[in-house]
């Protein structure tokens, strides 16, 4: 089930489903607003952006309902979610799916916005977005990667996953086939054992997380594998504090071969916490081919 592309004139509704923002956010806000705005959208903002219980903006049945009603309004053409944060997994119960294969449209967010990318999907057939979430794009000066990002997939719809910079490729030996789930790694686990896990048999893996160093990746990894949720592969984004922290003390893929030694591999800076992010479509199938180190969308993702 797609979504239809944007187009100038279109609304855009702006969801906080997990933390709240504080009033110091109100200039990223309104900056990330202004940003949309001259893309010709327009903003209709949701109830609980600054509301905060438990820690988050709003009880889980408020932050559902603000998601439901979202989904259910005919203006809004597409979904942005505000920020991430934790507990995102507690408005699963409360979710309307019948509401959203009635009005499919755009869902994007990342970090524990990938509980939502990936239940929505499994749930209902939606294709959903791994993207930056909205604040990001009024919190500093954005490379024309992030730019060239929101107008070559949501208005246009093109299929290649571009790359950031160089990507390193282990096991890949041809052509692989698969279907995207991903991206955040500890909000993936948080599904397992859940009706809302996605299936993975056949699937390609886009994993990155933001505080996770080498011990607690290949703890995650593990429980990956022993559940049999590995995959065909894994496509590693860039890892925060792995990366930028300790300075790639340990390398991701050479650690993860110690676990899974023939599984293909490939590492990217594509994606992931406090750096530039493609628009990654969770659910469709993708073609990873080493001789030209391309990552291309098989199937529409969007009408």
């Amino acid at each position: 089930m797609l979504a239809n592309k944007l187009e100038k004139g279109d609304t855009i509704g702006v969801l906080a489903p997990v933390k709240a923002l504080k009033n110091y956010d109100k200039i990223y806000l309104e900056k990330a607003t202004t940003f949309f705005e001259n893309l010709g959208l327009k903003i209709k903002y949701g109830k609980y952006l600054f509301s905060e219980e438990n820690y988050c903006a709003g009880t889980p049945q408020e932050r559902a309902q603000d998601i439901n009603d979202m989904f259910s309004n005919t203006e809004v053409k597409a979904i942005f979610t505000v920020k991430g944060g934790d507990m995102l997994n507690g408005v699963l119960p409360y979710i309307d799916w019948n509401n959203i294969k009635n009005n499919p449209k755009m869902f994007l967010g990342m970090s524990d916005i990938t509980v939502l990318l990936c239940a929505i999907h499994q749930m209902t057939g939606l294709i959903t977005y791994h993207c930056n979430d909205y604040l990001y794009y009024g919190m500093k000066e954005l490379t024309e990667y992030d730019k060239n990002e929101i107008t070559d997939k949501l208005f246009q719809g093109n299929g290649v996953i571009i790359p950031f910079d160089e990507r390193i490729f282990i096991n890949v030996k041809a052509k692989i086939t698969g279907k995207l789930w991903g991206t955040n790694i500890i909000s993936l686990l948080k599904l397992i054992g859940t009706p809302w896990m996605p299936n993975l048999d056949n699937a390609i893996l886009f994993l990155e997380d933001y505080y996770s160093n080498i011990t607690q990746w290949n703890t995650m990894i593990e429980q990956l594998n022993h559940s049999d949720n590995i995959g065909n592969a894994i496509v590693y984004g860039y890892l925060y504090q792995i990366q930028c922290v300790e300075n790639n003390k340990y390398k991701i893929e050479d650690e993860s071969l110690k676990i899974k030694p023939n599984i293909p591999i490939i590492k990217t800076n594509d994606f992931g916490h406090k750096h530039p992010n493609a628009i990654i479509p969770i659910g469709v199938n993708i073609d990873i081919n080493p001789d030209d180190k391309s990552i291309t969308i098989v199937d529409d993702y969007l009408n």
